[in-house]
């Protein structure tokens, strides 16, 4: 369920530009392209980013139905969310989604330190 995968990110004011989507495994490249969404407060996709929808995150209580909705739509490739947390049955139930409907999602650690060059919203993962 979790990519990790992710290129690059740079750091504009308070937003960070991210370099997604990256195109996925050979298996997807027969199928049409589908849709990258992300589910964020603090960062967005680069605006040259083919067939990608940024969405402002809803409350953490919303933010399982929202992603069951855009896996179970058919139109969607990868959801990326921004400091994901999941119960159990949550997790279990998005997880047996994603595999039913060929979809990667991928939490978006971001943390705001003012320790780091370049300030706030950095984006961190074991890449």
């Amino acid at each position: 369920m979790i990519n990790t995968n992710i290129h690059h990110a740079k750091s504009t004011l308070n937003v960070v530009q991210l370099s997604f989507p990256f195109d996925g495994a050979p298996s997807r490249l027969s199928r049409p392209r589908g849709w990258c969404y992300l589910l964020s407060n603090s960062v967005a996709f680069k605006k040259d980013m083919p067939h990608t929808i940024r969405m402002q995150k809803p409350d953490e209580e919303t933010v399982p139905a929202w992603i069951s909705k855009l896996i179970t739509s058919g139109q969607c490739k990868t959801i990326y969310v921004e400091n994901l947390a999941l119960n159990a049955s949550e997790r279990a139930n998005i997880q047996k989604l994603c595999h039913l409907y060929a979809v990667s999602v991928i939490n978006l650690q971001v943390k705001n330190d003012s320790n780091i060059q370049g300030g706030k919203n950095v984006v961190v993962g074991p890449w």
